[in-house]
C-alpha cells in the first residue's frame, strides 16, 4: 500500500500543473500551514490482495486498493471551477499512470466549516499485480 501511495504522489505532483501541493492524508503538515488556494489530499482507504501464485521465478499477487482523493480549496471556490479542475487535471493523470483504474465513486461538492475549505473528493479502485522486487526476495 506505501508503493501504490507514494507511486499515486509521485504520478500526481510530475502531472498537476505547480498551484496544486498535494499531501498523503497522514502527514504532519496542519491545513492552515498549506496553500491557501488549491490543494490534493490522498488517502489510502482499503487494500485486499488475491491469492498469490508463481511464474517459476517470482510470486505474483494480485490486489485491489481504493484511495480517496480530495481537492481542497477556499470556500469561495464556485463547484464549477473544483469539478473542473477534478475532471481536467486529476482524473487524466491518474489514468496516465497504467494502474488499471478501474472505478471511481466521487460526492458532490462539500463545505467543511472545520477547515474552512470547500472539498470535492473521489474514492479511486486501482486493480493490479504485484511483483515483488527479487532481490528483496532473495535476502529475507
Amino acid at each position: 500500500m506505501n508503493e501504490l501511495l507514494s507511486l499515486l504522489l509521485s504520478l500526481l505532483k510530475n502531472q498537476l500543473p505547480q498551484y496544486s501541493e498535494i499531501y498523503p492524508s497522514f502527514d504532519a503538515v496542519p491545513v492552515s500551514s498549506k496553500s491557501s488556494k488549491l490543494f490534493t489530499v490522498i488517502s489510502p482507504h482499503s487494500f485486499r490482495s488475491g491469492q498469490a501464485f508463481s511464474d517459476g521465478s517470482v510470486r505474483i499477487t494480485p490486489f485491489i486498493a481504493d484511495f480517496r482523493i480530495s481537492l481542497l480549496a477556499p470556500l469561495t471556490t464556485p463547484n464549477e471551477k473544483l469539478l473542473s479542475f477534478f475532471y481536467t487535471f486529476l482524473v487524466p493523470a491518474l489514468l496516465s499512470a497504467n494502474c488499471f483504474l478501474s472505478e471511481m465513486q466521487s460526492d458532490a461538492p462539500k463545505t467543511d466549516l472545520q477547515l474552512q475549505k470547500l472539498v470535492y473528493s473521489a474514492t479511486f479502485r486501482i486493480k493490479g499485480l504485484y511483483f515483488p522486487d527479487t532481490e528483496q526476495e532473495v535476502s529475507t
